[in-house]
């Protein structure tokens, strides 16, 4: 079923608070800017959204605004697109391209506000030991990264300064996490590289939209 459906059915009063709850999952199944799990992380803000329908719809309304602003950054992009391949015979996308293509970002008015809350959220989680830390060869990351999301919090609204340093620590970042990520049961190394790597990614993209 569509995005649309999911979505008349989470605003829909005669269906049980389960039934409408399980539309949102459905629908930030289709549409997660963060992914699946850290979409709806971000969306608790607005209260229990498994359980209170009002809840629900306020989530919705803020996940609809960014579908919405992604759907137009694409017909933008779409747009580009074919202008450089008629005029500048370029088939590929740049690689500047690709990573906007594939970043985690929550587009529309509440850009901002959805990343600060998350990097908020995962800045005030405990890091593994220093021991740990070395062990896995995170401690430099773990320091570089720490300083520039402290920057970034220090004030409300996005740093380009810190998010210029993220992005070049995004490569070794995401290969941290990758090598870290191998073990059955996720360690308490690996999920600290993938909330670095994510803090990262959303000071990193927390701009207006190309």
């Amino acid at each position: 079923m569509s995005f649309t459906v999911h979505a008349r059915r989470v605003r829909d009063e005669r269906l049980s608070p389960a039934r409408r709850g399980a539309a949102l999952g459905s629908a930030i199944v289709l549409y997660g800017p963060f992914g699946f799990t850290w979409t709806h992380a971000y969306l608790s803000r607005f209260g229990d959204t498994r359980r209170d329908p009002r809840a629900m719809v306020a989530a919705l309304a803020a996940l609809e605004r960014s579908r919405d602003a992604r759907t137009a950054e694409w017909a933008e992009f779409s747009h580009r697109r074919s202008r450089e391949k008629q005029e500048q015979h370029r088939r590929t996308p740049s690689a500047a391209d690709r990573a906007w293509m594939a970043a985690p970002r929550w587009p529309g008015p509440d850009l901002h506000r959805a990343h600060r809350a998350m990097v908020l959220r995962w800045s005030c989680l405990p890091a593994p030991p220093p021991a740990e830390l070395r062990r896995e060869g995170l401690t430099d990351l773990e320091r570089a990264v720490v300083a520039q999301v402290d920057a970034y919090l220090s004030a409300d609204r996005p740093n380009p300064e810190a998010g210029a340093v993220l992005g070049g620590l995004l490569p070794a970042l995401r290969a941290a996490a990758a090598r870290t990520r191998g073990a059955r049961t996720v360690s308490r190394p690996a999920a600290r590289a993938d909330r670095l790597r994510m803090m990262a990614e959303l000071v990193h993209w927390d701009r207006p939209s190309r």
